[in-house]
């Protein structure tokens, strides 16, 4: 959560905590609330103020309504490998990326790579974002590693792969250090 959308849903709170004391002190018979909400309302000015001010709250509220109901649940960022009676195995996204990086580090000449992974309906999808060293043949570098990754997903993480894409985005220079 960025920090604006913090300093928001905490202002949101305030006003919250600021409508429900005016409530308790409503119904506990104190005049002041309903002199003040008359106050307020009185000229046609401030009434198009609080109805800004209202459907801004609104806005705010569906908004962290409908953002804490959406599920952070790891689940819906799993792959199923296997599910039998006895029940269903899962491997995460991030779990396949892990894979796929240790697959990568076995070809020679890879020096920074960014996998997608997309679930589809043959199989795994795999994008493979990368960068290598220039002095190797790119059409052989990026074979093996397309047969690579696949060979390692399905006998490591036990998964079916439908394709692998491979876009070489830019050339490092040889003298850069092996990261993948």
């Amino acid at each position: 959560m960025s920090a604006w959308w913090r300093v928001v849903i905490i202002l949101y709170n305030l006003v919250l905590v600021l409508l429900a004391a005016v409530g308790i002190a409503a119904a506990m018979g104190r005049p002041e609330p309903l002199y003040y909400i008359n106050l307020i309302l009185s000229t046609p000015e401030n009434r198009v103020i609080m109805g800004t001010v209202a459907v801004a709250l609104l806005l705010v509220g569906l908004t962290a309504l409908i953002s804490a109901l959406k599920s952070e649940d790891p689940a819906l960022n799993s792959i199923m490998v296997d599910s039998t009676l006895s029940g269903e195995i899962s491997i995460t996204v991030p779990a396949v990326n892990i894979i796929i990086m240790k697959a990568v580090k076995k070809v020679q000449g890879v020096r920074d790579i960014r996998p997608t992974v997309f679930n589809g309906t043959d199989g795994l999808l795999v994008k493979l974002h990368m960068m290598i060293n220039p002095d190797y043949s790119v059409p052989e570098m990026c074979k093996e590693i397309q047969e690579t990754v696949k060979q390692y997903l399905e006998e490591t993480g036990g998964l079916k792969v439908s394709e692998v894409r491979v876009l070489v985005d830019d050339f490092a220079g040889s003298n850069r250090s092996t990261r993948a």
